[in-house]
């Protein structure tokens, strides 16, 4: 369906029509680029965690019979089993399971509809501007 471009009678209001549109389209570029670099973000945040939990749980599978084969009091016993501790907590935190349930699929849902809507946003300012540009190209000053 076209848009009512017949209701700008000159190049001054194609203009400014034309120089609104423009803005409001760098938004929504700039909004999918943000919401494209989010994704990317949470894919490397996942990469990153799966590597420092493989890594932690290496760390406690090595100093585990360390520990054990030390002499309980001594300086490295404690220097050890502090690391060995450190490093199991970690790894725990690391293994909390992210908020599931109703929130987390709402929210979901949410970013998928904000992601499609800017991709229809896009495409519906490029096609106006296109409309007002052909517009002006057939008024006169």
């Amino acid at each position: 369906m076209p848009f009512p471009v017949q209701l700008l009678l000159n190049w001054a209001d194609c203009d400014t029509a034309r120089e609104a549109l423009q803005l409001e389209l760098r938004v929504f570029t700039v909004r999918d680029s943000v919401l494209d670099l989010r994704a990317d973000q949470a894919t490397d945040r996942a990469t990153d965690r799966a590597s420092v939990r493989q890594t932690l749980t290496d760390t406690v599978a090595r100093l585990t019979p360390v520990v054990a084969a030390l002499t309980p009091g001594t300086a490295e016993h404690l220097t050890n089993e502090r690391m060995l501790r450190s490093a199991t907590r970690r790894l725990e935190d690391l293994s909390v399971v992210p908020v599931s349930g109703a929130a987390a699929n709402i929210t979901a849902f949410l970013q998928a509809v904000d992601v499609r809507q800017v991709a229809v946003q896009v495409l519906e300012l490029e096609l106006a501007i296109a409309e007002v540009t052909a517009r002006r190209a057939v008024l006169t000053a």
